[in-house]
């Protein structure tokens, strides 16, 4: 059973449940060692157009104005009445955006760590969705900003690397893990490997799956990637709730995803070392 989760979001991403101390009790509940918590951290309205904003932004984050005063402040609330019994960590799951590191790299002063979760890139100049737009010509724009990203050196983890397949397209338009697949799921790996850079087992991804209707296959995490991640001896490989209800910390889908990592003969590290 996990002992730890570093990727656990609230309700102020409005998309989630809870706030870090509803999550650090059910963590101790579950006998966690650790829990650190990463909810979407603000995303500035002029890093993006403002279709892309409104459309996929605005309410899928907390604003800059909640991250300083409630959510660094919920934080440490939750350390101040629960450190003693659990380590919890400070941390955010933010984009990569070029040209804004700066940013970043200010909001991980007040914080322990940055996850790194590619949403959202540009692809021929145009505003891509991880989840709709990545074909076998787009995949190679997701897979630059997630290998760019990784080199700034901000980020701790890159959580669902292989989210890239949610809804690929290959030349034919049909979804298999294609020769793009596998050439970006090289670069991801040999790029975190080199940096050690923890790549993430994502729990949530069973979820996301059956909304779309699937009862035996899983969009993410998918087989074909970790296959190819296992062949990396010193790749850092971790297993992530992305909590965003309060029951995710552990439930039947993380035991599934336990059991996917052991068939599978991944080397899991039980914590994250931050």
């Amino acid at each position: 059973m996990l002992k730890a989760n570093y990727h656990t979001h609230t309700k102020l991403c409005n998309h989630a449940e809870g706030m870090p101390k509803d999550y650090v009790k059910k963590a101790i509940e579950l006998g966690f060692v650790e829990l650190g918590m990463s909810d979407h951290g603000p995303v500035p309205h002029e890093f993006m157009s403002e279709k892309e904003y409104i459309n996929n932004w605005i309410q899928r984050n907390m604003t800059l104005e909640e991250y300083y005063t409630i959510y660094l402040p919920a934080l440490d609330e939750a350390i101040a009445k629960y450190g003693d019994k659990i380590k919890i960590y400070k941390g955010l799951e933010v984009e990569y955006i070029p040209g804004h590191e700066e940013y970043y790299l200010g909001l991980k002063a007040n914080l322990d760590y940055l996850n790194f979760g590619v949403h959202y890139f540009l692809s021929e100049g145009i505003e891509k969705n991880s989840y709709d737009d990545v074909d076998y010509k787009s995949i190679y724009d997701y897979c630059d900003i997630a290998v760019n990203g990784m080199k700034t050196g901000i980020y701790n983890c890159l959580v669902h690397p292989d989210l890239f397949y949610f809804g690929y397209k290959n030349e034919e338009g049909k979804q298999v893990f294609d020769k793009h697949c596998v050439e970006v799921t090289h670069r991801i790996c040999q790029t975190a490997s080199e940096l050690g850079i923890y790549l993430e087992v994502n729990c949530n991804g069973l979820a996301n799956s059956r909304k779309y209707g699937l009862k035996n296959e899983w969009l993410y995490p998918r087989k074909e990637f970790w296959e190819i991640a296992k062949t990396y001896p010193n790749l850092k490989i971790i297993i992530g709730c992305d909590a965003h209800l309060i029951n995710n910390l552990y439930s039947e889908d993380t035991k599934a995803i336990e059991k996917f990592c052991q068939e599978l003969g991944l080397n899991i590290s039980p914590f994250m070392k931050i």
